[in-house]
């Protein structure tokens, strides 16, 4: 007998009940702490992926060991909303969600390539992480070379944009600046000087601009491929 129930068809379900395997803890706790994109810049910023006792992941990272890098797939659980056209750093123009890597998405699921630097019982050492602390980890797969790299695959809008960082120049003194204020302002403003929603970036009359960093504000300018950092100050009203 042939059964006609089509709710057990493929692609007939419409909701999903999945369960973290562990989480990710690193130091980055804030938006900016976490790098772009992994691999923009020298920063190997380092994390561990903690699974969870007691569920035998012991045995399910097997032959793990030695695979330089890995995928995670993990949950944006700071995400409340999606949009379906976003405004990406990279770029002037809103794009549609599904050509870009924003955060805010139908189903809130992250995919990061990550160095895998060692493995102890269910804790994953890792490098090169743009996640933030206590990140819950769905899955865990291999980046196999041979499948998942296609150098030559286009992304029109993307391509089209002057990928080369801006060299970013102190010229004030830096010896109060907190390390990973320093950290976020070379990153962000080698990447894209320019205001843009997701930077806290003022531009003023005189052709200058500031970059806010919690309190931190650091003043700059823009000469062709170099930002000039002026000045550097903190806001200390409440």
């Amino acid at each position: 007998m042939i059964n006609d129930d089509t709710s057990d068809r493929a692609g007939s379900r419409t909701d999903y009940t999945m369960h973290a395997i562990g989480v990710v803890r690193t130091t980055a706790s804030k938006r900016y702490d976490a790098a772009r994109q992994p691999g923009w810049d020298d920063t190997a910023t380092a994390a561990i992926v903690e699974l969870n006792a007691g569920m035998n992941f012991e045995q399910a990272l097997r032959d793990l060991d030695g695979c330089r890098r890995i995928w995670l797939i993990t949950v944006f659980d700071r995400v409340r909303h999606w949009k379906p056209v976003v405004r990406p750093p990279r770029g002037r123009v809103k794009r549609g969600v599904f050509a870009t890597r924003s955060p805010y998405r139908p189903n809130p699921i992250g995919l990061s390539c990550v160095q895998l630097m060692g493995i102890d019982g269910r804790i994953l050492r890792i490098e090169d992480s743009d996640l933030l602390d206590g990140t819950p980890v769905l899955d865990i797969k291999p980046y196999v070379a041979y499948a998942d790299a296609f150098p030559n695959s286009p992304l029109p809008w993307m391509d089209a944009i002057d990928a080369r960082p801006f060299d970013v120049v102190w010229e004030c003194d830096t010896a109060h600046v907190r390390p990973e204020h320093r950290v976020y302002a070379e990153r962000t403003l080698s990447a894209d000087p320019l205001p843009h929603p997701y930077r806290r970036i003022i531009a003023h009359d005189d052709g200058t601009y500031v970059l806010c960093v919690e309190r931190s504000r650091f003043r700059y300018c823009i000469a062709e491929s170099t930002v000039r950092i002026m000045g550097y100050t903190v806001d200390l009203r409440q």
